[in-house]
Order: C-alpha cells, then sequence, then structure tokens
C-alpha cells in the first residue's frame, strides 16, 4: 500500500597528527600537532616588523545576491541513527553551481570513515546532496558536518544560514524483505532476532514492490494512504499505523491486520507495494527500529523499476564505484 507522495574537506585525526583531506580524499596538507605523547611543538604565529602577531585572515563575505535557497538537513542534531543513514541535504530550488556547494562541505568523522558526497534527484524533481560512507556505518562512530554556505554562490541564489550538525551511529540492525519466502529477517550485529511473516507488493503492474537497499527515512505511528496519490489500479482510503517509509514513492514497513485475516501474511503478495504485517510485529519493529536502519527488498515478484538513489535514501543500491560518480566535483 503506498503513502501520498507529498568535504571541501575531510578531517581526520590520528595520535598527534592533524590530516585535512579534499572532498576527493586525497591530502591537500599535514599539520603536526603536539599532545601528551610527545611531538614538535607548535610554531609561534609569524610576527610583522614591529614585533606584533599577524592578524588572522577575514572571514570571507557573504553571498546576498539573487533568491534565498534553504535546504532541509538529515539527520537532525544529536540524534542516534542506524548504520545506512547518508548525510542528506534537500534543497527547495535547484541549484546551478553544484562543485561549488559540495566543496564547501567538511564531513569529519571520529573513526576515518571514507565516504563521498553525491548528488541524487528525488520524485518530486528536488536536487539533494548526500554523503555516504564505502560501507555502513561502524556502530559508535561520531559524525560532525559542517559549512559556511552563507560564503558560497550556489549560482544565482545565496543560502541565509550556515551549518554545523553531529549525529551518532547506533546499533546494527538490518531488515530483509524476501518477496519470495513472504518473510522479513531481523538482524541485530549479525544475529537473527526475529522471523516476520510478511506481504509485499502484488506482482502486478503499479503494485509490485520496488527491490533494493534503502534506509528507513521516517517513522510515523499512523498514516493515511490512498490509491489515488500513486495512480493504483485498486482503489483503496484507510490509515495505516506502526509505518516506516524508506522510499518516497511510497514505500512503506507497516501493519496490515487486513492481510493476516485474509491469510496473505507469510504466503502470497497482495499489497500495493508496502510491505505488511500483522500488528503485533508491526508495533514490535517500530519500538525497535532507528532512522537509518538499512532494509533490502528482494524477490522475482519485484518491479524492475527501482526509482533512482534519489528515491528515498537509496544511495545503498548503487554500488561504490557508481556512487563516486555522482560527485559534481570529481567528474
Amino acid at each position: 500500500m503506498s503513502a501520498p507522495r507529498t568535504a571541501i574537506a575531510s578531517i581526520r585525526r590520528r595520535p598527534g597528527i592533524l590530516v585535512r583531506l579534499s572532498a576527493a580524499g586525497g591530502a591537500s596538507a599535514l599539520l603536526l600537532t603536539a599532545c601528551s605523547g610527545g611531538g614538535p611543538a607548535a610554531a609561534p604565529a609569524a610576527a610583522n616588523a614591529k614585533g606584533q602577531h599577524a592578524k588572522p585572515a577575514a572571514a570571507p563575505a557573504k553571498v546576498t545576491s539573487g533568491p534565498a535557497l534553504d535546504f532541509d538537513l538529515a539527520p537532525g542534531n544529536n540524534e542516534t541513527v542506524g548504520t545506512g543513514q547518508p548525510v542528506a541535504l534537500e534543497f527547495g530550488k535547484p541549484v546551478k553551481n553544484k562543485a561549488a556547494v559540495e566543496k564547501a562541505l567538511t564531513v569529519t568523522t571520529s573513526n576515518n570513515t571514507e565516504g563521498a558526497w553525491g548528488w541524487v534527484t528525488t520524485p518530486a524533481g528536488r536536487d539533494r546532496l548526500d554523503w555516504r560512507p564505502k560501507d555502513p556505518w561502524k556502530t559508535g562512530t561520531t559524525v560532525q558536518v559542517k559549512a559556511d554556505l552563507t560564503a558560497v554562490d550556489p549560482g544565482g541564489a545565496h543560502f541565509t544560514r550556515a551549518l554545523d550538525r553531529t549525529f551518532t551511529i547506533g546499533r546494527d540492525q538490518r531488515l530483509v524483505a524476501d518477496l519470495d519466502t513472504h518473510t522479513l529477517t531481523v538482524k541485530l550485529d549479525g544475529r537473527t532476532t526475529r522471523t516476520i511473516p510478511i506481504s509485499g507488493g502484488e506482482p502486478v503492474k503499479d503494485r509490485a514492490s520496488r527491490p533494493g537497499t534503502f534506509a528507513i527515512k521516517t517513522k510515523e505511528q499512523k498514516v493515511r494512504m490512498n490509491s489515488k496519490s500513486v495512480d493504483g489500479p485498486k482503489e483503496y482510503d484507510k490509515d495505516v499505523f506502526w509505518a516506516m517509509r524508506f522510499s518516497d514513492s511510497g514505500g512503506y514497513l507497516h501493519a496490515a491486520p487486513w492481510a493476516d485475516e485474509n491469510g496473505d501474511l507469510g504466503h502470497r503478495n497482495g499489497s500495493a507495494g508496502c510491505i505488511g504485517m500483522s500488528d503485533t510485529d508491526a508495533t514490535w519493529l517500530f519500538k525497535h527500529s532507528l532512522l537509518g536502519d538499512l532494509v533490502t527488498v528482494k524477490g522475482k515478484e519485484a518491479t524492475t523499476d527501482l526509482g533512482g538513489p534519489g528515491n528515498g535514501y537509496a544511495d545503498w543500491t548503487l554500488t561504490w564505484t557508481q556512487w563516486q560518480t555522482k560527485s559534481a566535483v570529481h567528474n
């Protein structure tokens, strides 16, 4: 069932060494700093002819021309998220100078996580810039995202706010919805903790589930779903509960008591594309899931239309090599 559609540098730390990396991951400068383990002391600031210290460089000028360009940033500040959560900036208007925006951003992680920026397009046609790690995040990683976007010219517009956000990666939970066996397997740190009978999308046009690997984007206790939002071949209009969205085209995990009553769960795919389960299982899954948890949908009854990496947090549908081609700086 479907719902209405509604950096430049990364800084990596090692004991006694601060490495500043370009957006491509190449070292642009190497600064040695003193620490408890010894090492060369920091050089004094340069002095002028009168023996006074040089003044710090002036802050870059703000860009004020053109209309304001705003953005939504996920995840939220100080949130704990799943191992598939990208840094995601979705812009309210088209970004003409994508390279300038990408270069202004800095991602700093506590364990030198390898990752890259990539531009995707949402089903609504909006530009979104995601930073995806090469592999799913390691539990306990802290991530900081910073940029003085007010000094960046995105092309015929200007930003009105800077960016400074920190979040943490939680435990590693991954979900696999197998449309062939009609089961959802929940794995926590590699160990199966629950196997849930499900019913996926009916294998007909405009109702089949989309395959791929996504990150949970929203958690909503109640969602009103109707067929008009997706032009489905069968009409429906009802409230569904314990819903977690993984695609912008209407892909949800949610409670489907009607599928339980008619015997679909664990036996056949009969939904409009969502992954349905019993009230009991949906309530449990909702309680034990984080935004950013990885969800993989697979099976021969899935549609061949993946919807693109911008259809939800579907960056993970691309290989690492494919993802790197999405950068505006390095391609």
